[in-house]
């Protein structure tokens, strides 16, 4: 009864047209909780139950729109209808409608946009700090803060402000920002804003700088400073990693124990990174089960790591290991919250040593797999394969490779393909077309 209701709705009135046209984008039944003191009333159907509308559908329109215009004003005018409930807390819709603007080149409709969204939610760290992290500029995001309310402002919404800084290469306001931030904004900078002076100052190669602030927050003695946490050693272990400062990078790891801070996905990674860096991939490989023992599950930076590692080595076989069993954990007890996927350079980095070691039918099922993934592999490596098809009396597949090549590459670098393939050979025991 209940859905036949639903399915005879009345139609608004001419008043209402703009919020009908996103009403309309949605089935879902709009049902307002009434007081526990006002009595319950059947549904009768002189009064049916108007419907709520979609957040989800909205999402679809605006993914749509093909008019920056009309995607604005499609959101604008859902932030002021009381048919989207809690439309504020949606951080994929502004996320898809900031990247969908940015795709028109109009950072002013973004910059509107998202100061529509300060205007109508509740004066909060979460929501300016969400905004802050999607202005196209960091003049409007410093606007935005600078404009903000009191209670919107603390360590979270001002780190936000520094990140955007950070982003956008302005590293000097970002220090001096953080430097007048208690004075000027009001906010005293906690442990999420030093986390972003960290980054800004390994970004600019400052490593003592970021070692020194780091001490200072690890003791107790300096009050102005909060404690460390995973995060902030995080930060300044891949800042002496990529500094190849082994004596350091031993200490930041030591100090992590010391300091019972519990490592994260982050920190294994930096780990493994390291090992593979200094040849020693297959301790890095180790850690995959300290890992699992811990909870902590790796991802597509994990394995990526280790394959990259061993290829160095000219370990393939150990290379294709960890390939596999990276396939492996995507489907294994049919554990999707696992999320580990392959990334296409993974995929490039281990077609190449897999045809440089003459490893033909792993390297023919790699480069298939590029193709399902319409990625066109190194055309080298590809030139290769082929050569080594036909070299072992496997023409038809050497000649299936080309014509899925053939059909793949497109633009500026087919020119440069088809010059390429005109010059590979198909017939089985002629010469190879290496010079």
């Amino acid at each position: 009864m209940a859905s036949l209701l639903r399915r005879r709705h009345t139609h608004p009135s001419a008043a209402s047209v703009s919020a009908h046209l996103l009403r309309r984008f949605s089935a879902l039944p709009d049902v307002d909780p009434s007081p526990a003191s006002a009595p319950v009333r059947a549904p009768t159907l002189a009064a049916p139950a108007a419907p709520r509308a979609s957040i989800i559908d909205l999402q679809l329109a605006v993914r749509a729109a093909t008019d920056p215009d009309r995607l604005h004003a499609l959101v604008a005018s859902a932030l002021s209808s009381p048919d989207y409930h809690r439309l504020h807390t949606s951080r994929p819709l502004f996320s898809l409608a900031a990247a969908r603007l940015a795709r028109f080149h109009r950072p002013d409709l973004t910059a509107s946009l998202l100061g529509q969204l300060l205007a109508s939610a509740p004066a909060t760290p979460g929501i300016l700090a969400r905004a802050l992290s999607l202005f196209p500029s960091p003049e409007d995001a410093v606007r935005a803060f600078s404009s903000s309310p009191p209670a919107a402002r603390s360590d979270v919404s001002l780190s936000a402000l520094l990140s955007a800084l950070l982003r956008a290469g302005r590293l000097d306001e970002l220090k001096s920002t953080f430097k007048s931030a208690e004075s000027t904004l009001g906010v005293a900078p906690g442990c999420a804003s030093h986390n972003v002076l960290l980054h800004a100052l390994v970004k600019t190669s400052e490593h003592a700088a970021a070692r020194k602030l780091l001490n200072e927050m690890a003791k107790k003695k300096f009050k102005h400073r909060p404690a460390p946490d995973i995060i902030s050693y995080n930060t300044v272990l891949a800042g002496f990693s990529a500094k190849d400062d082994a004596e350091e990078f031993e200490k930041l790891l030591k100090e992590i124990s010391e300091n019972k801070l519990e490592p994260n996905i982050t920190t294994y990674n930096c780990r493994v990174q390291w090992l593979a860096k200094k040849e020693e991939t297959f301790r890095g490989e180790e850690l995959l089960d300290v890992m699992e023992s811990k909870g902590v599950l790796p991802n597509y930076v994990t394995y990526h790591a280790l394959v990259q590692g061993y290829c160095k080595e000219g370990n393939v076989g150990a290379a294709m290991r960890v390939f596999k069993k990276m396939k492996v954990m995507k489907r294994r007890e049919g554990r999707s919250d696992l999320r580990v996927s392959v990334h296409a350079l993974t995929y490039m980095v281990l077609f190449r040593s897999l045809v440089e070691s003459e490893r033909l039918d792993d390297a023919l099922w790699i480069c298939n797999s590029c193709f399902a993934m319409k990625a066109a592999p190194p055309f080298d490596a590809v030139k290769g394969l082929v050569d080594g098809l036909v070299k072992a009396g496997r023409s038809a597949d050497a000649k299936d490779v080309i014509a899925k090549m053939n059909f793949l590459v497109n633009g500026d670098a087919k020119v440069t393909w088809e010059k390429i393939a005109g010059k590979l050979s198909l017939d089985e025991g002629a010469p190879s077309s290496n010079p």
